[in-house]
């Protein structure tokens, strides 16, 4: 997360997959060791990617992690992504062709625009989101 806007949005999906009883672990990017978020990644049937678009891109820490993923062969894993991006919200499309480019990923199209903070509207889709995880796990 660049301002925490981002940040934000993953706690509030994770607070409502938790009240659905589903553990949640949580990385900052910006802040932990790639190879600890790889590592993780590999302990996981299910992930949640949040990034900010930057630049045109991906936030450059999340696209290190996303690079590292692939060399490693991440695969059979169902995958959400969340994007955050004021004007031209572009991260997801770019997360989404990452992973498309790997083995057995399963995207959720359920993914999340954040437009710079979360508001009303976007709660339910953070909701929407939750229930499609927790619905994916059984």
């Amino acid at each position: 997360s660049v301002y925490g806007n981002t940040e934000n949005a993953a706690n509030i999906l994770a607070c409502k997959l938790r009240d659905k009883g589903i553990k949640t672990t949580m990385f900052d990017v910006s802040v932990a060791e790639t190879s600890e978020v790889v590592a993780a990644s590999f302990q996981y049937s299910h992930l949640v990617f949040a990034a900010p678009s930057y630049n045109g891109g991906i936030f450059t820490k999340m696209e290190t992690v996303l690079s590292e993923l692939k060399a490693h062969s991440l695969q059979n894993r169902t995958v959400a992504i969340m994007e955050n991006g004021t004007w031209a919200p572009v991260a997801g499309r770019q997360m989404r062709e990452i992973f498309a480019g790997m083995k057995n990923i399963e995207l959720l199209e359920e993914g999340v625009t954040i437009r710079s903070a979360v508001k009303e509207a976007q709660e339910a889709s953070l909701e929407a989101l939750a229930e499609k995880i927790a619905s994916s796990l059984q």
